[in-house]
């Protein structure tokens, strides 16, 4: 028989999910419940139980921090999240941790027995050397999750390396620590079966570099792009090595029949402590940035480069930073367009690419603070987006278009939403942060103290749509930034918006955009 821990911090909530099932039909034992993450912590230590069912919301230590903790620690037990509402954040935290189910209070029977059975049926099939598949996809998992924090944009993560062995399962060592970013763009016609490219390469990759180091630290960030740590010992060749990262692409690109890609890839400086993981992360992304500037198809060591004089400092003048705030906050495109462009003109052949990483950043941090508001989260995610589009740039041109796009959308979006009577505005920035939850109508209205038949009317009125349309706009739109900016599966970014259906997700996109997802994919990706 297998064991449950539930930890659940409403006893109202916990006593419903104990009565809802015979636990031991479905050969599951209750083995104790708690209403807090550190007590759970402390019993799933002491007696680790087959599946663990926890409220993402806990005092002390949220069940997303709980599995984390867990994972760290090396305690395989299967997790099953419940929340209050279907968090897109969440589920995606969840996800990346090698969660599957994420259940939506009040916890459906149906849905419960299903949980149920399929960790049954996982546990009779996992006898064996599924464990360590289990164990290596865990460890993957937890060091993605360390990885996407360290490579965000205004990440300020500093780690020893024991605090990084211990809690991620690594194997560093002292020695050096070293970064190469891969970026591929192109022509791709890629088939659905494809999608694993940059797995491939990164296999390839390590096939060469695994003998010469202590540790390869891969981590994929998007369809096409993907950095690489190297620890590796003094005396080792592996820094002098790091350059053969672009044949062994091409080479991989010329198997799957797309020599016509773009590719470049750069090489951060050698660092000698863990703290500086960050540091090396930033010259290789400054030195694949050199691509915009000198030229693709080529391999940039940041150590080796020559930048003339010119700093940021230079070139985003007060009267600059001026204009882009006052083009931002006016929503004119046109005066935004002309300021970032003047902006890139003064970057040359060999400026640093910090100038242009710190010109990108203020134009969007003026675009963000010019259109955000306290209702509504437009602030970190959206410039988190942006920052990554422009950096899968493989032109100063693609660079512009990109800032240029993402913001006309954002100046349209707030333009609109100023025009709105309040009770629509209100309705709409409520669907543009959850159009992935299941909203509905009547749950809408409410929400703005309307009837239901009164709030269509303006909603149609004021929007040009009606809701069911507005709502899947937005949630097309979500799916077509996780198509192009992230790795997970159509089927994955299917549920990720909000819908249980592939198909019908599949005919909605077409309908919306033209083509079906994977077609999309493999144009924009």
């Amino acid at each position: 028989m297998l064991t449950v821990l539930i930890v659940e911090k409403d006893e109202e909530q916990l006593k419903r999910i104990l009565g809802l099932v015979n636990w031991g039909v479905y050969d599951f034992e209750v083995v104790g419940t708690l209403g807090d993450g550190i007590s759970a912590m402390e019993a799933i230590f002491k007696a680790p139980p087959d599946l663990v069912i926890a409220d993402d919301d806990l005092p002390g230590l949220g069940g997303i921090e709980l599995i984390e903790h867990m994972q760290g620690y090396g305690i395989l037990c299967d997790f099953a999240i419940v929340s209050e509402t279907e968090s897109f954040e969440t589920a995606r935290r969840a996800m990346r941790l090698g969660v599957e189910e994420y259940l939506l209070k009040p916890v459906d029977r149906d849905e419960l027995i299903r949980v149920l059975r399929k960790y049954t049926e996982r546990r009779k099939s996992s006898m064996g050397h599924d464990i360590n598949e289990r164990f290596f996809s865990t460890r993957r998992s937890l060091r993605n999750s360390f990885m996407d924090v360290l490579t965000a944009p205004d990440s300020t993560a500093h780690y020893s390396i024991d605090y990084i062995n211990l809690r991620y399962h690594f194997q560093f060592s002292e020695g050096v620590f070293q970064s190469a970013i891969i970026i591929v763009k192109g022509a791709f016609t890629f088939a659905e079966e494809n999608e694993d490219f940059l797995d491939s390469v990164i296999t390839d990759i390590r096939a060469v570099f695994d003998p010469l180091c202590f540790e390869v630290l891969p981590f994929i960030q998007g369809r096409f792009r993907a950095s690489l740590t190297f620890n590796y010992d003094k005396e080792s060749c592996a820094g002098e090595v790091l350059p053969e990262i672009f044949p062994i692409v091409q080479e991989r690109l010329q198997k799957c029949g797309c020599e016509d890609a773009v590719v470049c890839v750069g090489i951060g400086l050698p660092e000698y402590d863990a703290v500086k993981l960050r540091r090396t992360l930033e010259t290789a992304e400054r030195a694949v940035r050199c691509g915009l500037l000198r030229g693709q198809n080529k391999v940039y060591s940041y150590g080796k480069l020559e930048f003339d004089k010119t700093v940021s400092a230079d070139i985003l003048t007060p009267a600059l930073l001026t204009e882009l705030r006052g083009s931002a906050e006016a929503l004119d495109i046109g005066k935004f367009e002309r300021a970032v462009q003047s902006a890139l003109s003064k970057v040359s052949f060999n400026t640093d690419p910090a100038v242009l990483i710190a010109i990108c950043g203020a134009a969007v941090d003026a675009v963000v603070d010019a259109v955000k508001t306290e209702s509504e989260a437009t602030g970190l995610p959206e410039r988190k987006e942006i920052l990554n589009r422009v950096g899968n740039a493989v032109t100063l041109t693609g660079v512009k278009a990109e800032l240029a796009a993402w913001a006309r959308d954002l100046f349209s979006r707030r333009r609109r939403e100023c025009e709105y009577e309040r009770p629509v505005r209100e309705a709409v920035r409520y669907i543009n942060a959850y159009c992935t939850q299941p909203l509905t109508l009547e749950s809408i209205a409410e929400r703005v103290h309307l009837n239901t038949s009164y709030f269509c009317t303006i909603f149609k009125k004021e929007t040009g749509q009606n809701f069911s349309d507005y709502l899947t706009g937005c949630r097309i739109k979500e799916a077509k930034r996780l198509l192009r900016e992230s790795s997970l599966r159509i089927s994955q970014i299917c549920s990720a918006v909000g819908y249980t259906d592939y198909k019908y997700f599949s005919k909605i996109f077409k309908k919306s955009v033209g083509m079906n997802p994977s077609a999309y994919r493999v144009l924009h990706g």
